[in-house]
């Protein structure tokens, strides 16, 4: 038996278990891969997709987060609840059919630009999440008394939540509102899904999960600080919610603030346990790095509401913190829960569940690593190609996980003969450690070197070169419209100052950076900005620096006459 509060081990860790289970969730387990891989390919030609931003967004969180979460929760649901899962599998796959419809039907219809697939989706998504949420509470009714009964009423909540989400990512595809009006929906639409739907299911989760996946103790007490934690992470979200329908700012900024003390509270129990059973492999690296970024994501997000002058830089402030949630919080916590649950659900003995599971620890402390020291690279003001070099280092730590996750099903298939040796010495996880580590300074110095100009390198800063001036002074106007400059290329007499009054009509950011280092700020669409290069006597090029597109075209020629 397990000890009174010791963490409960996931159903199905000893023995080869069932083979209807093992099915089961290599099945499932291929749609979430499914989708992680879409997310890897659009990530590598996202500058040649329409709404790529968007798509890198839903394709993470609706797809492959959406479908571990509506797997998963029922899997714990029935562990913690004492339930029979097989007896409800047939209702789990035909939820699991329509969401997935939903999904791509919401998917393509955004990337097409036709907004009734939207909506005929998000109706599909919000059909199978309700009918998920209302599968659960039937459940929790049926079965008796449990101590961690607790961690379903997060799942509940998150499901109760996420339709509202829906509805408002359904109003804002349709594109006729205000930019104050989009504004205030895109940030409550981030509220209630990433807070609700994303962030009660992790945190419901870890009351559990975390103790077992560190192999210790449940902390005294904790599943008593999760159920009294939850109304106040469900009365933060609603009340951020209510701050946006109200146009309060500091409303919504206080309801951010008080699920941030919640998610405290809740996340203290553990603190204790990873004392006491410090992480060592790669899926408790990664699940602990990802809770650190949620935390940091709603500092940042509480501080930028609170000081946002109006909704438009509140929209700023949290589409700035996408990358950090989304690839920082998300995507590592399903990637460690996923590499510790994997191995348990393949089954196969203690000698084959430790063989998959060092699969899944290849290089971790370098992935883990690399993937949070680029990303902190990547959200500081570094210069574009710094940011993409440091993006690409995030994308290939994470997607790792993907070949090590087919590894991992052959190597359960074809069982070691001879015992696993243990490969968590200290002095191995500090090398590969300093390993990750080496490669982002490496992909930062790539970055620099290939465009030091934009760093503030550059070796020759002047752009009048050995000519006079003239004392007078040109004036150009620039447009960015269609991943263009116009013109593309600008004459000025030698000798002549030149300031160029930058205007962006196309739909995407855009900027002007020249090779002497002066430059604009981004600009939204709409916006207008002056850059002074200075007294002009050479040639000189300049270039839009976010990332992908220079490479795409948007180049720009100043010619010395």
């Amino acid at each position: 038996m397990t000890p009174a509060g010791a963490a409960r081990p996931v159903p199905g860790g000893h023995g080869p278990g069932p083979t209807g289970r093992n099915t089961w969730h290599l099945r499932t387990g291929a749609v979430v891969l499914a989708w992680l891989a879409a997310v890897v390919v659009v990530s590598l030609v996202h500058p040649f997709v329409p709404a790529a931003r968007w798509l890198l967004v839903h394709l993470l969180m609706l797809g492959a987060a959406s479908n571990a979460i509506l797997i998963w929760t029922w899997h714990f649901a029935t562990a913690v609840l004492r339930l029979s899962a097989e007896l409800t599998r047939r209702r789990q796959a035909i939820r699991l059919g329509i969401f997935n419809l939903g999904a791509v039907a919401v998917v393509a219809g955004m990337v097409a630009g036709t907004w009734w697939p939207v909506v005929a989706g998000g109706a599909a998504v919000t059909v199978a999440v309700v009918w998920h949420a209302a599968s659960l509470l039937s459940a929790m009714r049926r079965a008796l008394p449990s101590r961690f009964g607790a961690t379903v009423r997060y799942y509940v909540a998150g499901g109760a939540l996420l339709p509202v989400g829906v509805g408002l990512g359904v109003l804002m595809a349709r594109g006729d509102l205000s930019d104050t009006g989009a504004s205030r929906a895109l940030v409550a639409h981030a509220i209630v899904n990433l807070l609700g739907w994303i962030g009660l299911t992790v945190l419901g989760t870890l009351v559990t999960l975390g103790p077992t996946m560190l192999r210790t103790r449940m902390a005294d007490g904790s599943e008593i600080v999760a159920r009294r934690a939850l109304p106040l992470l469900v009365g933060g979200i609603l009340l951020g919610a209510a701050g946006t329908a109200a146009g309060w700012l500091l409303l919504t900024a206080a309801g951010v603030a008080a699920y941030l003390v919640a998610l405290v509270v809740v996340c203290w129990p553990h603190v204790e346990e990873a004392r006491r059973k410090p992480p060592t492999t790669f899926a408790t690296w990664s699940a602990v790095a990802g809770v650190l970024w949620f935390a940091g994501t709603l500092v940042v997000l509480t501080v930028g509401l609170a000081t946002a002058a109006n909704w438009q830089q509140a929209h700023d402030a949290a589409s700035w913190l996408t990358a950090p949630f989304l690839a920082g919080f998300a995507a590592q916590v399903l990637l460690g829960a996923l590499s510790y649950l994997v191995p348990v659900v393949l089954g196969g003995g203690p000698n084959t569940i430790r063989a998959t599971n060092q699969v899944f620890d290849t290089a971790g402390p370098a992935r883990v690593v690399a993937a949070n020291a680029a990303l902190l690279l990547s959200v500081l003001p570094v210069p574009s190609l710094v940011r993409v070099t440091g993006s690409v280092v995030v994308l290939v730590a994470l997607a790792s996980f993907l070949p090590l996750a087919v590894r991992a099903v052959r190597v359960s298939r074809r069982p070691p003969t001879e015992p696993v040796p243990d490969r968590t010495a200290a002095s191995r996880r500090m090398g590969l450690a300093a390993v990750g580590l080496a490669v982002v300074v490496l992909a930062a110095a790539a970055g620099v070197a290939a465009d030091p100009g934009a760093a503030g390198l550059s070796s020759n800063r002047s752009a009048a070169g050995d000519v006079p001036a003239t004392g007078r002074t040109t004036n150009v106007r620039l447009e960015l419209v269609e991943m263009r400059f116009a013109p593309a290329t600008i004459e000025v007499p030698a000798g002549d100052r030149l300031v160029i009054t930058v205007r962006n009509t196309d739909r995407e950011t855009h900027d002007l950076v020249l090779e002497t280092g002066t430059r604009t700020a981004r600009l939204r669409p709409g916006e207008e900005a002056t850059l002074d290069a200075g007294v002009v006597g050479r040639d000189l090029d300049g270039w839009c620096s976010v990332a992908g597109h220079r490479q795409l075209g948007m180049l720009l020629k100043i010619r010395v006459r």
